[in-house]
């Protein structure tokens, strides 16, 4: 649930205020890292379907054929005039350029979407194409009422297709397949883009003549020159040194790049010495960064009043000049853009991870697929869903893609969203940053694609004196936040969640008892409860489904 609240918001703050496509969970041009399938089959097209199944990645169905399907509609979506979710630039692309017609049986909010979708499922009222979670995949692999698209993908998926697909090693393919059968294509993200940066008021730091905090203790002791210095000048002790959100962790104020600081890694799974899965928030390191929050929290370099603070609330205290310190996405200078407009002296920048040892702190990387998208058994065009796929990453981040015509259109319409399916490479970002920061330093952006050229267009205006692209260039500039990122890949200083099958029985019977018992404990010890609850969460997480969870994930990682 936090990932998709990322991205909508990421899609309403960040990329409608800078007219670019930067968020949506991580936006990176793809760099090849190997082709292949998940599975060995023909090179060939299968010939199970229709005979006017086109047999060309992109090639047209003659005579045109009709696939039906269901979708969320994201909240706050907007439409050009004379335009629907069934009839706009994608659905009449679908139309012109592949022969396909796609019929909506139903649409809803997307916070309604998954309930409605699993009447569908257990009623066997099932569309031609249809997105689902990890946990409906699964059961829909069980009942078997989805197509195997093995033969599929490996005959029509174009060779970008398969090369985002697998950028991520594999795993998202890998998390799609059963008993060796691949059953769905995953909307492919950048988990990279989920990871973690420092944020800090680098205008405050040059005015305190403070250096920019590398270690945990330097961290601490900014945080304190922050509330205790005046760094806003007005005379009056009202600023706060670490942001921090009611939640804990996610996007924007979160934990995840504070605990990473301690070599702690809550919320995603790690193999031990003896290549054991193991769960990151049950492990010592995590006590220990829980314990410092916890002085933080005393010494009142945290908001006391943040338990009632979402991340919104947070973001405010940022742009009102009240806030020095957060951690948080690559992204997230866009929630303070409207403030960098109203004062231009506000600096933001973002850092690499503070360490409390000699030890570099890695950033954690959540698994980043979470939705699917699943063909109906029998239905009689499976390959079609791979030929959409084909188009959309083609108009998106191909040779031939158009960002003005199909992502963020002319008039700041989000226009990608209406797509049924939708994907894109987990390096995007990072090779648009590099390419951009090529092109500035020579001053020839004649190599860099449309997506890219929109980020240099924008950094030359703001070094030209246009502020609206202060956000793009703290991005995409050559000290931009995606460096930080690029910085962490290069130096092998990312932690993938070890994890990417589907919902065990023990998380869906037990993970929403375990995170509200987590969350509860973790919020009492920094305000000031004893460090022995965190040995008591320990032994509570093992007894209430943690311990059952743990030889789920075993047994999963032994049969891969």
């Amino acid at each position: 649930m936090e990932r998709n609240k990322a991205i909508a918001l990421c899609l309403t703050s960040a990329l409608l205020m800078l007219q670019l496509s930067a968020c949506s969970g991580g936006s990176e041009e793809s760099r090849p890292s190997g082709e292949g399938s998940p599975t060995a089959g023909s090179s060939a097209p299968a010939s199970a379907s229709a005979s006017n199944a086109a047999s060309g990645p992109l090639d047209a169905y003659d005579p045109p054929i009709e696939v039906t399907a269901v979708r969320p509609i994201a909240e706050g979506m907007k439409f050009n005039e004379g335009d629907a979710i069934d009839n706009n630039v994608w659905s009449r692309a679908y139309e012109s350029q592949l022969g396909v017609k796609v019929k909506y049986l139903w649409t809803t909010p997307a916070a309604q979407y998954d309930q409605k979708l699993n009447i569908a499922i257990a009623s066997d009222e099932l569309p031609d194409i249809a997105s689902v979670s990890a946990a409906q995949l699964k059961r829909l692999v069980e009942d078997g009422q989805v197509e195997d698209l093995s033969a599929r993908y490996d005959g029509y998926a174009s060779e970008q297709t398969k090369r985002i697909l697998a950028e991520d090693g594999g795993n998202a393919l890998k998390s799609a397949t059963f008993d060796g059968k691949l059953y769905a294509l995953p909307k492919m993200s950048s988990g990279q883009g989920q990871s973690h940066v420092l944020w800090v008021r680098k205008d405050w730091l040059d005015k305190l003549g403070l250096p920019e905090p590398k270690t945990m203790d330097d961290l601490v002791k900014t945080a304190e020159a922050f509330v205790k210095q005046d760094p806003d000048g007005n005379g009056k002790p009202d600023t706060y040194g670490l942001g921090l959100n009611k939640d804990l962790f996610g996007f924007y104020a979160a934990l995840e790049g504070f605990f990473n600081g301690y070599h702690a890694y809550p919320n995603i799974w790690l193999k031990d010495a003896s290549g054991k899965l193991i769960y990151g928030s049950v492990q010592p390191e995590v006590k220990t960064a829980l314990a410092k929050l916890q002085e933080m929290y005393k010494s009142g370099l945290i908001d006391r009043e943040y338990g009632t603070k979402d991340a919104s609330k947070v973001s405010e205290a940022a742009s009102a000049g009240k806030l020095g310190l957060f951690y948080g996405y690559f992204w997230n200078v866009g929630w303070q853009q409207d403030a960098k407009n109203a004062n231009p002296g506000m600096e933001w920048k973002a850092l690499s991870l503070p360490s409390a040892d000699g030890q570099p702190a890695k950033a954690q990387v959540p698994f980043a697929i979470g939705t699917y998208y699943v063909v109906k058994k029998g239905a009689a065009h499976p390959e079609a869903a791979v030929k959409l796929l084909n188009l959309d990453l083609e108009k998106l981040w191909g040779a031939t893609a158009e960002p003005d015509v199909y992502n963020i259109d002319k008039n700041g319409v989000a226009v990608f969203d209406y797509a049924l399916l939708y994907g894109e490479a987990p390096r995007k970002n990072l090779d648009a940053h590099e390419h951009v920061v090529k092109a500035l330093e020579s001053g020839d952006p004649s190599g860099l694609n449309a997506e890219e050229k929109g980020y240099y267009d924008n950094i030359a205006a703001y070094k030209g004196g246009d502020s609206k692209g202060w956000g793009t260039e703290r991005m995409y500039g050559p000290e931009g936040s995606l460096g930080v990122l690029d910085g962490y890949a290069k130096a092998g200083l990312f932690q993938d969640d070890a994890y990417y099958g589907a919902p065990t029985q023990g998380m869906t019977d037990n993970n929403a008892t375990l995170q509200k018992l987590q969350l509860e404990t973790f919020t009492r010890i920094v305000m000031g409860g004893s460090a022995a609850d965190f040995d008591k969460f320990v032994s509570q997480w093992d007894n209430l489904g943690g311990k059952t969870i743990t030889d789920e994930v075993n047994a999963w990682q032994s049969s891969q």
